[in-house]
């Protein structure tokens, strides 16, 4: 595959992105930081886009038992607001702080999370059978894991590009003071 139409997270994450990082300039370090932080966003947006979907699936499902009361469309703020995995508050802080903004490409997360489940299902979503709301809620969850896999590969890479930096500082190779000028 094309280097340049392979996907960014992909590349990041290939053993091959980090082949001689000790022998590349401390600019071409700093720009591997920044393509891997605009890997992680997308591939955080991504995920996003999935755990949304699961929350609006999940909740036609509570609502279709009984779980739920009221017009899924009208309770969709609340629906998206709520976070069902950090129930009760207990969960533990993120180790990053997370990048919530929107990656500068979108159009890539949004049809690889539309091919599981479009927009026109989630129209009629009413209409879809049971069943299919849970498979597709399984493959959102499948996705998901295989993004947060991506994303805790990409974290290793920046973490390994941090310390690289780090090193050079106090090692006095580069001098910090440089990216005061």
């Amino acid at each position: 595959m094309n280097e340049v139409k392979r996907r960014l997270v992909d590349r990041i994450i290939e053993p091959e992105y980090l082949e001689g990082v000790q022998q590349r300039s401390i600019d071409e370090l700093r720009e591997m930081r920044d393509e891997c932080a605009e890997g992680e966003n997308e591939v955080s947006f991504e995920r996003r886009l999935c755990q949304a979907r699961v929350d609006i699936l999940s909740a036609e499902l509570d609502q279709r038992t009984g779980k739920a009361t009221g017009d899924l469309i009208s309770r969709l703020p609340q629906i998206l607001a709520e976070d069902p995995r950090s129930a009760g508050g207990s969960a533990p802080l993120p180790s990053r702080a997370p990048d919530l903004s929107i990656p500068r490409n979108t159009d890539i997360p949004r049809r690889r999370v539309e091919e599981i489940v479009g927009e026109q299902t989630l129209a009629r979503l009413a209409q879809v059978p049971t069943d299919e709301i849970r498979k597709i809620i399984e493959s959102l969850g499948d996705h998901e894991k295989n993004l947060s896999g991506k994303r805790r590969s990409v974290h290793e890479v920046l973490d390994a590009l941090s310390t690289e930096i780090v090193r050079r500082y106090t090692s006095g190779e580069s001098d910090p003071n440089d990216l005061l000028r």
